[in-house]
């Protein structure tokens, strides 16, 4: 059975795991070594299930468990080339880490992983398509300022998307933020609004996806209900029903295992 399972994920951390009863890849290990072990653990998964991590980018809510994970797996870390410079940069990573350029296709033991550049406020972002052996696709696609149609293109056909939804536009401008933060947030390099993900959404429904995630809520600028109401009227007047698909709205920490 396949599994997608996103662990943590929010402003403050974030960690997904997508494997099947032969293992799986982590995309990003953005809390700390010992949570992310107790989460695994939870859902009966063991840090022998891992076969590689996918990281999106650096920022720290993305990789700040990374050093220690690497330290008790050996595993190789997968990401754009500019991302694997910046974590050399970091002294995340070192000359003996394994790593694994993915400028485009790689297979890590029988798991394709495609990646697609994402617009986001730092060099190589990225995120990923992830195919099992049994053909099951799983999308983890977070951190992105604005949607292109060659991601879409990317991401339709799959079995599962997890996407940002980021904020609401209200709340942000409302907000706490200073507003510096609040127009990179906004921007092109931010983060995705709900209008933006429950659009985005509806096209993948017409494209035949049928399982998505709402990630990387603002605690500040967002709550799930509002993500959820937008992501839902959105299908609705794209004609879906409540019953024609699965929709998931991640919490911060503690997240379910959602099976393929």
């Amino acid at each position: 059975m396949a599994k997608f399972y996103p662990m943590f994920s929010s402003s403050k951390g974030n960690c997904i795991y997508i494997g099947d009863e032969n293992g799986g890849v982590l995309v990003d290990a953005g809390v700390s070594f010992k949570r992310m072990e107790g989460a695994l653990a939870g859902a009966r998964l063991s840090l022998s299930d891992i076969k590689g991590v996918l990281i999106t980018h650096e920022h720290t809510d993305h990789i700040c468990g990374l050093k220690t994970l690497l330290k008790k797996v050996d595993i190789p870390v997968i990401a754009s080339r500019e991302t694997i410079y910046a974590l050399e940069f970091l002294k995340i990573i070192n000359s003996d880490t394994k790593r694994i350029y993915a400028e485009d296709s790689v297979d890590l033991d029988g798991i394709n992983i495609t990646r697609f550049a994402t617009s986001h406020d730092c060099n190589g972002s990225s995120g990923y398509v992830v195919e099992l052996p049994t053909g099951t696709k799983g999308v983890v696609c977070t951190d992105l300022g604005v949607m292109t149609e060659e991601i879409l293109e990317k991401i339709s056909n799959s079995d599962i998307v997890m996407l940002e939804s980021n904020h609401d536009p209200v709340m942000l401008r409302m907000g706490p933020y200073t507003p510096e933060l609040k127009l990179r947030v906004a921007s092109d390099k931010g983060h995705l609004s709900n209008a933006v993900c429950a659009d985005t959404i509806a096209k993948l429904y017409k494209s035949g996806c049928y399982r998505f995630v709402l990630g990387h809520l603002s605690e500040n600028n967002n709550t799930p209900q509002k993500a959820e109401a937008a992501t839902r009227a959105a299908l609705f007047d794209a004609g879906a029903k409540a019953d024609d698909y699965i929709l998931y709205i991640a919490p911060k920490e503690n997240g379910k295992v959602i099976a393929l």
